[in-house]
């Protein structure tokens, strides 16, 4: 049981390390717009994907 909490405090940490991580990339203006992020994925079932979006 102490093992299994642990590793859930663990995951936990890191997903709040994550989200800080992400929510200063959107503080920064680092993001893609989620119009050209779903236009990529529909793509990527066709004969000629679209290459991955970037900033």
């Amino acid at each position: 049981m102490k093992q299994a909490l642990s590793a859930w405090v663990a995951q936990e940490e890191e997903r709040d390390r994550l989200t800080q991580e992400a929510l200063a990339d959107v503080d920064m203006g680092c993001v893609i717009d989620h119009q050209a992020v779903q236009a990529w994925a529909n793509s990527l079932s066709s004969e000629k994907p679209l290459p991955a979006p970037r900033q």
